[in-house]
């Protein structure tokens, strides 16, 4: 694609963030979409075949950059104690930057609308993030720092108490959730999740 196709594209993109998040999935049209890029409706299907194709390509793309952002932010070297806190940490802050936090309440309210390609890309998202924790897991038991476990059911454990914060504080709107802090919540999740709730069980 050539340098001015790739920076319309984005142009598109960047527009599209910020319509989905005011208007969310249905209630944004074509028509809306290539106002807000500055365009005509048949150039912004010059570069996406509808809007389940922006979308996803959207959500694709934010995810992309996230990814890309990992490594500078995550030490994938750390033992479990410390790793887990910043990855925790790392997620919640990608999902709170505005605009990505206004595409979770989009995927999160629109699950039963989208069509199999925004699910697929959903999907793969999951995945995605889902696969990486549990990669680390399986390293730290190979290495010794771990006890054998599950590692399928701790990576859905540390990462389901992570959405279930991100819901009850930005969707339900929870008083509690809304008062504790980051650090607050990954610590105690971290704390729940290395050394369980039963005497002796550290």
């Amino acid at each position: 694609m050539a340098p001015e196709d790739q920076d319309r594209r984005q142009q598109i993109l960047d527009a599209a963030q910020q319509v989905f998040a005011q208007k969310g999935f249905e209630g944004a049209s074509i028509k809306d979409l290539a106002r807000a890029a500055k365009i005509s409706p048949g150039l912004l299907y010059w570069y996406f075949k509808d809007k389940s194709d922006l979308f996803a390509s959207l959500v694709s793309e934010r995810v992309k950059t996230a990814f890309g952002l990992l490594p500078e932010n995550v030490s994938f070297d750390l033992p479990p104690e410390e790793f887990l806190p910043q990855f925790g940490r790392f997620y919640i802050s990608m999902f709170e930057s505005p605009m990505n936090n206004a595409l979770f309440k989009v995927m999160i309210t629109n699950v039963s609308s989208f069509p199999p390609a925004v699910r697929e890309v959903r999907s793969n998202v999951v995945s995605r993030v889902l696969g990486t924790l549990q990669g680390y897991f399986q390293k730290q038991i190979e290495a010794g720092h771990m006890r054998s476990c599950d590692t399928e059911m701790a990576t859905r454990t540390f990462m389901g108490s992570i959405v279930a914060y991100l819901l009850l504080k930005h969707v339900l709107q929870d008083p509690r959730a809304k008062e504790l802090t980051v650090e607050e919540i990954v610590d105690g999740i971290t704390d729940v999740v290395l050394h369980g709730i039963l005497p002796g069980s550290q």
